[in-house]
């Protein structure tokens, strides 16, 4: 959707961007001692990191012609406070979903590291929850632990697919961009994606359907370990009323 905006490129998920701010961390706090026998100064760290994530941004942003990137890998939460100090301007958007719902997507996955092993939280439930909590919680401690301005939009799955317009209207006014029907007709048109394995399902039109799959998807089993790992969360976003289900 966001890639359908005349104005912004979103291209496939660029992964790297959690490695290179734990280096950024690295010089930040381990070599900070050994940089500053050399002059080097934590603003010169964070503009040199900038300017590598700019680096390895911009050639898909070239490749489109357009004036704005958007980096959507769902790690990325994890790193948002080191982003913002690298790029104090830049918007940060946050997209909440149903963790049970998350859960039974991960578990769908075949997703494995770089050597061929499974990622641990496709395989187990507990863990699954367990990811999603750290990733909500995450991006909502960013938001509100930030001592300085901060460019934060946080937006529900569940309004994307029932009411796309408005969810979508809300958000690029938040991005300070003109609104286009066209980012309503992201399928129509081709994107480039790369090996992502959303692809089939993020070509698609918006349909809610997958909003409640966990009640068709998730074992008995598997909802005991989701409601005592994640329910107290879930209680507190609104998605569940009770433990009762």
């Amino acid at each position: 959707m966001l890639d359908s905006h005349s104005r912004i490129s979103c291209g496939p998920e660029l992964k790297v961007l959690p490695s290179v701010a734990s280096l950024w961390v690295d010089l930040r706090t381990r070599w900070a001692n050994t940089l500053a026998d050399s002059h080097v100064r934590d603003a010169d760290v964070d503009r040199a990191f900038g300017r590598l994530i700019a680096s390895l941004l911009e050639p898909q942003r070239q490749a489109t012609g357009k004036v704005r990137v958007a980096e959507k890998s769902p790690n990325n939460v994890f790193v948002f406070g080191h982003l913002h100090r690298m790029f104090p301007d830049a918007a940060f958007v946050h997209m909440v979903r149903d963790g049970r719902d998350v859960v039974a997507s991960l578990l769908s996955m075949d997703w494995t590291t770089t050597d061929g092993t499974p990622i641990a939280y496709t395989r187990d439930a507990r863990l699954a929850a367990r990811y999603w909590a750290s990733a909500v919680n995450a991006a909502r401690a960013f938001a509100q632990s930030a001592t300085d301005p901060v460019h934060f939009h946080e937006m529900r799955y569940e309004d994307l697919v029932t009411d796309p317009e408005d969810t979508l209207r809300a958000l690029f006014a938040f991005l300070g961009e003109p609104w286009e029907p066209a980012v309503l007709a992201y399928h129509e048109v081709p994107h480039d994606l790369g090996h992502e394995s959303s692809t089939p399902q993020a070509v698609q039109p918006i349909t809610p359907t997958a909003a409640g799959r966990w009640q068709r998807e998730l074992s008995a089993p598997d909802r005991q370990a989701v409601k005592e790992e994640i329910g107290d969360l879930l209680l507190e976003l609104g998605y569940a009323r009770d433990y009762a289900w």
